[in-house]
């Protein structure tokens, strides 16, 4: 993935540093909050932290974030593989700090062409479709991210990029979004089809929309 498309990344929809991919060691730490921020360490419903684990991403007088990259990736199934946990805390009542969210994520890049209507997708290989060296064709199981009511994305899923190289195939797609109202059950996978120009011979195949790139694996 070229470099400048981490200038976009995000952890659960949050703008983190660049630099948390090459080496989030060489971030400031929540050791390193300034005083006025370093009260959001005691904030309600905050966890206990080791400071020395969790980069600095955002520092304000009314906001905190903070960032830390798991021990192990947490695979959720359907592509769902999360690498970092996040941390929001926010002054909500004069000097009080309060913990809004707490979430995994795995980083990733926005598209070529950031849009509103372009939504993320989970990516997995169609265990019925086996990799074929022979094949120009690569069929995965794409599942939308956004609220949909249970419903698939059939007729939307976008292919925003295709890097071929000699080792890998990098894929960055997404899907359209729908207008209206939706509930927020689980979306199914939908089927869809990669063509490429020439077989795939021995290269992985890679969801380039995470970083860094993670390799696919079948459906199970």
């Amino acid at each position: 993935m070229p470099a400048d498309r981490f200038e976009e990344l995000t952890c659960d929809g949050e703008p983190v540093p660049p630099g948390v991919v090459e080496s989030i060691d060489d971030l400031r730490t929540a050791i390193d909050l300034r005083d006025e921020a370093r009260a959001a360490l005691d904030g309600a419903e905050v966890p206990p932290i080791d400071p020395a684990e969790w980069a600095i991403v955002t520092e304000s007088p009314e906001r905190v974030a903070l960032l830390r990259e798991l021990d192990e990736p947490e695979d959720l199934g359907g592509g769902d593989v999360r690498t970092h946990e996040f941390l929001t805390i926010e002054r909500v009542d004069g000097p009080r700090w309060m913990l809004t969210s707490a979430n995994s994520c795995a980083l990733r890049s926005g598209p070529a062409e950031p849009t509103d209507a372009y939504g993320q997708a989970d990516l997995t290989l169609d265990p019925d479709h086996p990799l074929d060296p022979a094949a120009t064709e690569i069929h995965l199981l794409v599942t939308e991210r956004a609220c949909n009511s249970g419903q698939d994305a059939e007729g939307r899923i976008v292919l925003d990029r295709l890097a071929a190289t000699d080792d890998a195939i990098d894929l960055v797609i997404g899907v359209t979004l729908q207008e209206g109202n939706f509930t927020c059950p689980s979306n199914p996978p939908t089927p869809f089809v990669v063509e490429l120009e020439a077989p795939l011979g021995d290269r992985v195949v890679r969801d380039a929309a995470v970083v860094p790139p993670r390799e696919l694996e079948p459906a199970g």
